[in-house]
């Protein structure tokens, strides 16, 4: 008798379970929607349409990915993911403008990549690009990694950087990078030694057959001349000289090179007298039109020094030219032009000039005898 009470127990309690299930089914179709309770019920039922509210069942979205827009009118609950993807940015402060550019983007991708559209969204937003897609014609998925470098050149609503990527990126090619992982490579170099302007005029200039662009001029030993071009290239850490004697009270070295110097005119000082620095860093404002991006005194590394009180020609004979030519390697100098080199350097000698390449390569040259022309024909093939 008491088992069959338990069977009638749990045919009963099997029996309510559906009936209460099948009555949810039917008349609370929100029962499976995570997050649902009444007060939120109340804005599903209110802004969504019959039909989202049947794509929010379908999908089982969750309540909390949607319910901070729901109250806007320019909400599309399909476009949810979108609008999460750029509020975790931090980069939009009005909802609006979350929404608007959501919208925008789901439409654009969802038309041009179907399935992958989100996905395309991810790696926009990932490097700040989604208003430059949104903003401009002929955007390639293919250059992101150049458009992110080039961008940090340019104002931040200021999309250009787009078709000047593209046109870089043309120009490269038509010097014979044809890799875009080498382009990449070079952009990387060249956005970090340019300016948005500098760039520009780099890569637009017309140059002899012989010369070559200079991508990293930030670097000790790199070599400007001829055949070397570094544009309207000005470094970003020039200091003003102060505590050594010079001919103009506004005169900026690169810091390594100044410090070096200073260390250098100290050690100098307590033998010979008279160390006047005459000429150090020139901008390309400095320069004739025909030196603008040859004169390696561009660099901020490269001094031209004498002996006040003394005729300028007479300086190569002096105590204090033969010190400097013997021990400016142990602060990271090399005489510029040495003597019977010209052919080499393109340049006559001249004890005057002095550039810095840092003490390892100073030492290494000093002791191999070579110049810089030499050093980079060795070790770069140039």
């Amino acid at each position: 008798m008491k088992l069959k009470i338990w069977h009638l127990f749990l045919v009963i309690t099997i029996l309510f379970s559906c009936s209460f299930y099948i009555v949810n089914l039917h008349f609370d179709k929100f029962y499976r929607v995570n997050g649902i309770n009444n007060d939120n019920r109340f804005f599903i039922e209110k802004y969504l349409s019959s039909e989202e509210q049947e794509y929010l069942i379908d999908n089982q979205i969750s309540i909390d990915l949607f319910i901070d827009y729901i109250e806007y009118d320019d909400f599309q609950l399909v476009n949810y993911q979108y609008y999460n993807l750029l509020k975790e940015t931090n980069r939009y402060q009005k909802v609006e403008d979350i929404l608007e550019t959501g919208n925008s983007l789901a439409t654009r991708l969802e038309y041009l990549y179907r399935q992958q559209a989100y996905s395309q969204a991810e790696i926009l937003v990932h490097n700040g690009l989604e208003l430059a897609f949104l903003n401009t014609e002929n955007f390639n998925f293919d250059y992101i990694n150049i458009y992110t470098l080039v961008k940090k050149l340019y104002d931040e609503n200021d999309y250009s950087y787009i078709q000047d990527s593209e046109k870089y990126i043309l120009n490269l090619q038509d010097m014979g990078y044809d890799s875009l992982k080498d382009i990449e490579n070079i952009m990387t170099m060249l956005t970090q030694a340019y300016d948005q302007s500098s760039l520009d005029h780099l890569l637009s200039a017309t140059l002899p057959a012989d010369t070559h662009i200079v991508f990293d001029p930030y670097e000790l030993d790199t070599l400007v001349n001829e055949q070397n071009y570094i544009g309207e290239y000005e470094p970003d850490d020039l200091l003003l000289v102060q505590d050594i004697p010079r001919v103009r009270y506004t005169m900026y070295l690169q810091k390594d090179a100044y410090n070096a110097l200073l260390k250098m005119y100290a050690d100098l000082s307590q033998e010979y007298k008279g160390f006047l620095l005459r000429s150090a860093y020139q901008s390309a404002q400095m320069l004739s039109d025909d030196e603008v991006g040859y004169n390696e005194a561009q660099l901020g590394l490269t001094i031209e020094v004498t002996q006040s009180e003394l005729s300028y020609q007479d300086f190569a004979k002096t105590e204090m030219s033969k010190w400097l030519e013997e021990h400016a390697h142990e602060y990271g100098f090399i005489l510029r032009y040495p003597q019977r080199k010209g052919s080499i350097t393109n340049h006559a000698y001249d004890a005057h000039i002095y550039r810095y390449v840092g003490k390892s390569l100073a030492q290494s040259l000093y002791e191999s005898n070579l110049t810089l022309e030499e050093y980079q024909l060795q070790n770069k093939g140039e």
